[in-house]
């Protein structure tokens, strides 16, 4: 297989048909994993801790004296203490300062996104308001299997404690050793509530509760294939936060572009692993299309991982050149990309045109890893052209809203004929009786 990034120009005859090619990605959809899902589901629903236990006995191939009973998967601070022994001090200096940016960037978030209560009076002394309360209990999946994933976790639970979650109790599928990364995450957080359990009998122990965990309120963070989909089928019970797809990015660049940091901020999307992720240059240069495409074939050939990155340049690597930045920004829309970089010779000039994006990356220096990993916003972006209605987790992910009324005599009496009305016209005869005996 040879490096694929296809160049398209706006004006070739399937330009259109390319562009649908890639508002349609997705991931193979499996019918039997969504059954084995359905029937893990139900097991642990009805069975507890015993079906908990069988199938991460069975998908984790552990003996019973490994994995004796879900306490026994529970981690101690002792282990985690134990794990952080093995981090080196850079990795461990570097997590501390990250958990820092995040939470004071969570912590304007609240002041800012109006994550409080409030109520008001109207001339007749009605009052009506809404209550602003943290969730109680929040259980977060983190991903272990394929990779670590510390950053998962600082992402996860630092807006949920920013926004006053008492509770949180985390879930990752490590019964064979934890990495000293999350360990060391997870005591930098102070969460002492870990479970040595993953897939989709976790993400069902966290929605119905089992004799030993207590149900959660939402559950949020990615995970594979089993664990996304047991998210989608338990919403409704509990909460979510977003069914993660494959990573995405898309980079708008001209020719004052450097094409080597172009080129290595394509694949850093295209090394996760899956195969769909999209990996998408949007440019208005033919010359620095032949730029990129060329950088991209000399970073896959050296690199250790190029069978992976071939594989997703092949199913969604793409270069479009368009004839101007206002059919570039429409594309962008159009595609809603969980990352979206620009680095044209003005980005904040594109910038109002941006309407569609997880989250938005301005200038050369603003490499999506740097979102990713440090600069302070959340890296839990809409997947799957999402950022059209969705928006990154935050703050006010972790918040329920009560709406307060409070009538008193005078102000029924006012309004009460219209209300009952109302209720007439609906035919609800004791809607419209409880506030006509009141008046």
């Amino acid at each position: 297989m040879t490096c694929n990034l296809r160049r398209l120009d706006a004006q070739s005859l399937d330009f259109e048909a390319q562009l649908n090619e890639l508002l349609a990605i997705s991931a193979e959809d499996d019918s039997a994993i969504e059954t084995a899902v359905s029937r893990i589901l139900a097991d642990v629903a009805k069975q507890g801790d015993a079906a908990v236990l069988a199938y991460t006995r069975q998908f984790d191939r552990l003996t019973d004296e490994q994995a004796p009973s879900v306490k026994a998967l529970e981690l101690s601070r002792t282990e985690l203490l134990g794990a952080l022994q093995g981090l080196p001090p850079d990795q461990r200096q570097a997590l501390e300062a990250a958990a820092e940016r995040v939470k004071s960037y969570h912590e304007r978030q609240k002041q800012e996104s109006g994550c409080h209560s409030w109520d008001y009076a109207d001339a007749d002394g009605t009052r009506l308001g809404q209550k602003v309360t943290p969730l109680d209990r929040v259980g977060i999946y983190v991903p272990g299997g394929a990779g670590v994933y510390p950053s998962t976790l600082i992402m996860n639970s630092v807006p949920a404690q920013v926004a006053g979650v008492s509770e949180i109790v985390v879930v990752t599928p490590c019964a064979r050793g934890l990495n000293p990364a999350v360990a060391c995450a997870a005591l930098e957080l102070g969460i002492s509530e870990i479970y040595k359990i993953g897939g989709a009998q976790s993400v069902a122990m966290l929605a119905f509760g089992t004799e030993k965990v207590r149900a959660v309120d939402k559950i949020v963070g990615p995970g594979n294939v089993y664990a996304a989909l047991a998210k989608k089928e338990v919403f409704g019970t509990v909460d979510i936060d977003m069914i993660a797809g494959p990573s995405e990015v898309l980079v708008l660049f001209d020719e004052s572009a450097d094409p080597d940091w172009v080129a290595a901020d394509l694949l850093s999307q295209a090394e996760h692993g899956s195969g769909y992720e999209a990996v998408v240059g949007i440019t208005t240069s033919k010359q620095a299309a032949v730029w990129v495409a060329e950088c991209v074939k000399v970073q896959v050939e050296s690199s250790p991982k190029r069978a992976i990155l071939e594989k997703a340049l092949k199913q969604y690597g793409r270069i479009f050149v368009v004839p101007d930045w206002k059919l570039g920004c429409d594309v962008a829309n159009a595609l809603a990309p969980e990352h979206l970089e620009v680095m044209t010779k003005n980005p904040r000039a594109l910038l109002p045109k941006l309407r569609n994006a997880g989250a938005i990356f301005l200038g050369p220096y603003s490499s999506e890893p740097v979102g990713d990993y440090f600069a302070g916003p959340n890296h839990v972006l809409p997947t799957n052209g999402s950022a059209r209605f969705f928006s990154p987790l935050g703050v006010y992910d972790f918040y329920k809203r009560t709406s307060l009324i409070e009538y008193n005599q005078k102000a029924l009496r006012k309004e009460g004929k219209l209300i009952a009305a109302l209720a007439d016209a609906e035919g609800f005869i004791h809607h419209a009786a409880a506030v006509r005996k009141r008046m």
